[in-house]
């Protein structure tokens, strides 16, 4: 997540789960920071989005080579990979909202839960990514012949 690299405390990932609390904490330089660091993740959340949708397509081929039924997994869930980064614009949107004393009863729940959502489709991402990887080297392994 890009908005972690920023230096503020508490950090951005207590801010999406608890933003009333953390909004209080912070001066006018860490706000300032704090829009930067959520300007920089609208444009990270294209590039993730893409790369682990991608990486899934490519996961897809590795289950095709070893015969694996996870390969009728993968179309969905490069999918939810875009599913992830919508999820993180609206987080965003509601943060800054926060951020800048626009806020009303709902935008501290919608950002937790955007934020919980997003972050539970990510790691069903990399998990299979993950599996593909453990999957084409045990297959691959096995085999004596590479060429």
């Amino acid at each position: 997540m890009v908005m972690a690299v920023i230096p503020l405390q508490p950090d951005m990932m207590s801010f999406a789960l608890n933003s009333l609390k953390v909004v209080k904490y912070w001066d006018e330089a860490a706000k300032i920071r704090a829009a930067f660091a959520m300007g920089l993740d609208f444009l990270y959340l294209a590039v993730y989005s893409t790369t682990l949708s991608l990486a899934c397509i490519g996961a897809i081929q590795v289950f095709q080579t070893v015969r694996s039924p996870w390969q009728s997994f993968g179309i969905a869930i490069a999918w939810v990979q875009w599913l992830a980064a919508f999820f993180g614009i609206i987080e965003n949107v509601a943060l800054t909202n926060i951020l800048f004393n626009n806020v009303n009863n709902i935008l501290p729940q919608v950002a937790k839960w955007c934020a919980i959502l997003k972050f539970m489709l990510i790691i069903l991402g990399l998990t299979y990514i993950v599996a593909a990887g453990i999957a084409g080297i045990r297959y691959f392994g096995a085999q004596k012949n590479y060429f």
